[in-house]
């Protein structure tokens, strides 16, 4: 492994004009928050003359230089690198803002970089999602037309705290930053070691992601393979995944996808080390990997024990053996590798579809609303692979959808155990290409058990509380009660924004005086011991109904007599009945969530 370790200052690191750092594409985007970008800052100014500070360290896959831009690539350290340009820009700016010209031109020579050609880049290029909002601040000084909140957010701290300094202090605090602080430059020529580098250096704890250790297992193993072109078939795949999966978990997306794989749950705890034991036996030229023999001998099953990860419901997560079942293929089936990540890359663009609910058929993407609206992420693990098979007909996968709607929301409603709903889906993902699909699930889901029945749903629902991140789950249940009442004539679409609301009939608060004055007394119209028996009523889904914004509910001497004004204009069914009755107290929510069961349980029919 030959590297070349330099310690430089940040003058030092960012004075060379025709070098460029280069944050791949299949890096994560920058990141950093509050905290990270302020302990920075704190860091530099507490710092005294004769002090030291270590940055840390950063990797670079380096090749031969040119008479050009030379673009070393970050392997490790694009966070703090991106920062530090963040930082520099700000004393730029700053500087100028204080006249003080020549300083501020000093400062942009650092950050920018030329070639030949003498036109004038970033210093730092970021990848595909982050790349406009650096060129934007860098060449361009906009900072509004910046779409990742991390890196305006960082910027305009340092502005905003450097703006409050005297000049002296400013300068003070430059020269810390620039001159005293120091950072470890590894220059490392090839691409393998480089990313072997990285992982034996960050996997020690917490700090590397399960998708960060995937990602350079990856990328070592491409580079082993000796063939540039797949190095950079890999690096484009990569780069189309993350971008695929921009402002999703790509750790949950991972986990999910090797649930589907392996057809059973796996923790997060496990997921680095059930994707490379899948790996070395399923993908072409594994045998290169230091790891090969170790996986090829490791043991199958799963170790319940060693599952700390904290996820809800984790301490019932004990797996059968016959769970564990994986189906092994014969090395002859193997893939290659470049074939396993185009794989990953056609499950990622259905798994962006199911989670934004953008899929471009507009049957299909309702149902996935309702699916997200009632909190399925566990139906993402069969869905991601059953949408992207096209031998089944839009009205079939319809279908399919609705049945999972319905399986849903009763567990959810009955309250099952979360985790065993992604052993249901892994196991699920086994009828993807068996004809006739919306019958084997069923036949699948009764023969298991898993979908509780009529009479468990009846008692449950009138009792469940919705509340919290379930609202929507609510809104979802009283929108398909309404488009029921009307016929299902497809006529009314509920808006999903702001322009519907969720109302509380009576109020989620009754006891201060702002309630008081913005609902009246319903702590004395509802009578004896009305505020312990709130908290149990409140959330309860006959308390519940649909009203349109733009009508306002305000105090009255009888509070629901003058809801009921409100209730009579509203357009929506469930409400206009709201207005028939005298009274709205404890005893009608029961009856009204009694009744709703029973419209419930024709909607979502077993």
């Amino acid at each position: 492994m030959n590297i070349m370790p330099n310690k430089l200052t940040i003058a030092q690191l960012f004075a060379t004009p025709n070098e460029q750092f280069l944050v791949p594409s299949y890096q994560r985007r920058y990141a950093w928050g509050y905290n990270q970008y302020l302990a920075l800052y704190q860091d530099i100014a507490r710092l005294k003359d004769d002090d030291g500070h270590l940055f840390g360290m950063i990797i670079l896959h380096t090749s031969f230089h040119t008479g050009g831009i030379n673009k070393p690539e970050i392997v490790d350290g694009q966070q703090r690198m991106t920062t530090l340009v963040l930082f520099l820009k700000a004393f730029e700016m700053i500087y100028r803002e204080k006249n003080k010209e020549e300083k501020a031109n000093d400062i942009q020579k650092m950050i920018l970089c030329h070639g030949l050609d003498d036109i004038k880049k970033p210093k730092v290029i970021l990848g595909d999602c982050d790349n406009d909002d650096i060129e934007q601040l860098i060449i361009h000084n906009q900072v509004e037309e910046i779409k990742n909140n991390n890196i305006k957010n960082a910027f305009l701290d340092y502005k905003l705290w450097l703006s409050e300094l005297d000049l002296e202090s400013i300068n003070k605090l430059f020269y810390k930053l620039t001159n005293i602080a120091v950072i470890i430059r590894l220059d490392v020529s090839m691409a393998q070691d480089a990313y072997k580098l990285f992982e034996t250096i960050n996997n020690r704890g917490l700090r590397l992601t399960p998708t960060d250790i995937i990602k350079n297992f990856l990328l070592g193993h491409a580079a082993k393979i000796n063939q540039t072109e797949t190095l950079n078939n890999v690096k484009t795949l990569w780069s189309n995944i993350i971008k695929a999966l921009d402002s999703l978990d790509t750790d949950d997306f991972l986990r999910q996808l090797m649930c589907s794989i392996l057809h059973r749950r796996i923790p997060k705890t496990k997921l680095v080390y059930e994707f490379k034991k899948y790996y070395c036996k399923h993908v072409e030229n594994a045998e290169l990997l230091g790891e090969y023999e170790y996986y090829q001998n490791a043991d199958d099953a799963l170790s319940a024990e060693e599952d700390e990860e904290g996820e809800e419901d984790d301490n019932n997560n004990a797996t059968s053996p016959d769970e564990n079942e994986e189906v092994q293929e014969e090395d002859n089936n193997k893939i290659s590798i470049v074939e396993f990540l185009r794989n990953l890359e056609a499950l990622s663009l259905a798994y962006r579809k199911i989670s934004l609910s953008t899929h471009e058929i507009p049957k299909i993407n309702k149902r996935l609303k309702n699916l997200n609206n009632i909190l399925s992420k566990p139906a993402y693990i069969f869905l991601m692979h059953f949408l992207n098979e096209d031998e089944y007909e839009t009205k079939e996968k319809v279908e399919v959808l609705k049945y999972i709607e319905t399986l849903m929301l009763r567990r959810h409603i009955c309250e099952k155990k979360t985790n065993e709903n992604d052993d249901i889906f892994s196991k699920m993902v086994k009828l993807v290409s068996k004809n006739n699909i919306r019958f084997e699930i069923e036949s699948f889901i009764n023969d298991n058990g898993y979908m509780p029945d009529d009479n468990e749903f009846m008692d449950m629902l009138p009792k469940h509380q919705f509340k919290g991140k379930l609202i929507n789950r609510a809104k979802y249940i009283l929108e398909q009660i309404e488009y029921h009442k009307r016929g299902n004539t497809d006529e009314l679409a509920v808006s999903s924004g702001g322009a519907v609301e969720l109302e509380h009939i009576i109020p989620q608060t009754i006891n201060t005086k702002k309630s008081k004055e913005e609902f009246g007394d319903w702590q004395t119209y509802l009578g004896d011991n009305s505020l312990i028996k709130h908290k149990k009523y409140v959330h309860l889904i006959g308390n519940m109904t649909l009203l349109g914004e733009s009508l306002n509910i305000q105090a009255y001497n009888n509070p629901f007599a003058k809801k009921k004004n409100s209730y009579r204009k509203s357009s929506f069914l469930i409400t206009q009945e709201l207005a028939k009755q005298n009274d709205f107290k404890y005893v009608h929510v029961d009856k009204r969530s009694g009744k709703l069961a029973e419209i419930a349980l024709k909607i979502w029919k077993a």
